[in-house]
């Protein structure tokens, strides 16, 4: 039976310390050396993650995106309003299954030269733009917000890549959105292969990419059912439309409740007066608050971890132990970050919070 530990974080040295591991295996890839104890769980490098978080030491390795997804989903539930956008956690995990997770080739770890498939470091903005490619975090982002509606990308190694993974996992709105994710993988896939010309042909992915923006400024593509994007795109996506992979879903029309819904509600497909995923929203609904600010402040204060919500827009809440300080990020009914927040209150920090919802919602009516 796999023993478990409590989780942890690496502080900034411990990032740079597990990047010069990654190193030393690309150095000498035949070697397959674990990571050090000292940088998993010595206080120089790493601090205890501040929720109750459990992991495994695993055997077996991570046979696909899906496995790794499975495993995770369960353990990370609890905490996954904050975590993803913790580098320190997800570093910590990528270099803990290291061994569940790197690639061998004839006996010898084959690394990619990117650190941030295992470690994600902020202060390096090369890096930390291509987080989108860490192992674990997108096995597990794709496994929770999409399921089987990306088995294109889950049912492959954690490690593999390919345009079609990089072009959603790297751009935020789509890999948020309601249907352009199964949109994709049905027009591109088909099976466990990318159709072939599927990138610079008319109508390819690329072509995709280009015409996405311009059918934002009409409909709200982001929270648009993939059955409704197929009636909006142009005739060069005809070949590929009429080629759609058997249970895609992207071709199936669920009825006339559904059909060319926009953002999903059941209301039909009409032109919205701005771009974006929030164009619909009602700005003058009432505040909805998960908890007042004394709740939650004494949720943060002992677990380090709270949110609350106004507007069904999502505020999380972490504290610097050191300081006191409460920051937070704030996030949109579409879990699309819109701004941060610091205060050494929580009357200050939720009216900062409020104040970063209400100007967006102004600027989304202008």
């Amino acid at each position: 039976m796999a023993s478990q530990v409590k989780a942890r974080e690496f502080t900034k040295r411990g990032i740079r310390r597990a990047r010069r591991f990654l190193d030393e295996v690309r150095e000498r890839p035949e070697i397959r050396s674990d990571p050090p104890r000292a940088l998993l769980e010595g206080s120089e490098y790493t601090r205890p993650f501040s929720g109750n978080l459990t992991v495994d030491r695993r055997r077996r390795r991570f046979a696909s995106r899906r496995e790794a997804g499975e495993y995770l989903a369960p353990k990370l539930s609890p905490f996954r309003p904050w975590i993803a956008d913790r580098m320190s956690l997800w570093s910590w995990l990528g270099v803990f299954y290291f061994r569940n997770t790197v690639r061998i080739v004839d006996g010898a770890a084959k690394l990619s030269p990117l650190d941030e498939t295992f470690v994600i470091d902020r202060s390096d903005k090369h890096n930390y733009r291509g987080r989108h490619r860490h192992y674990l975090r997108a096995a597990w982002q794709l496994y929770e917000s999409h399921g089987d509606h990306a088995a294109f990308l889950l049912n492959q190694p954690p490690w593999a890549r390919g345009d079609i993974a990089d072009r959603i996992l790297q751009s935020q709105p789509i890999f948020n959105s309601v249907g352009i994710v199964p949109l994709i993988l049905g027009l591109y896939t088909d099976g466990n292969r990318p159709k072939r010309g599927s990138q610079g042909r008319p109508g390819g992915l690329r072509h995709l990419r280009r015409v996405l923006p311009q059918l934002e400024r009409t409909y709200d593509i982001y929270g648009m059912p993939p059955h409704s994007l197929v009636r909006i795109l142009p005739p060069e996506f005809e070949p590929w439309i009429d080629g759609l992979a058997s249970g895609g879903g992207t071709s199936e029309d669920p009825g006339p409740e559904t059909s060319g819904t926009a953002a999903g509600n059941g209301s039909p497909a009409t032109p919205v007066s701005r771009s974006g995923a929030e164009a619909t929203f009602d700005t003058t609904e009432a505040e909805v608050d998960q908890r007042d600010p004394p709740q939650w402040e004494a949720t943060v204060r002992e677990s380090g971890l709270a949110e609350f919500r106004y507007k069904r827009f999502r505020t999380t809440v972490t504290i610097d132990d050191a300081t006191g300080t409460l920051r937070g990020r704030v996030f949109s009914p579409s879990a699309w970050p819109i701004g941060s927040v610091s205060a050494s209150t929580p009357q200050e920090f939720e009216r900062l919070a409020k104040g970063e919802v209400d100007a967006y919602l102004a600027r989304a009516t202008t």
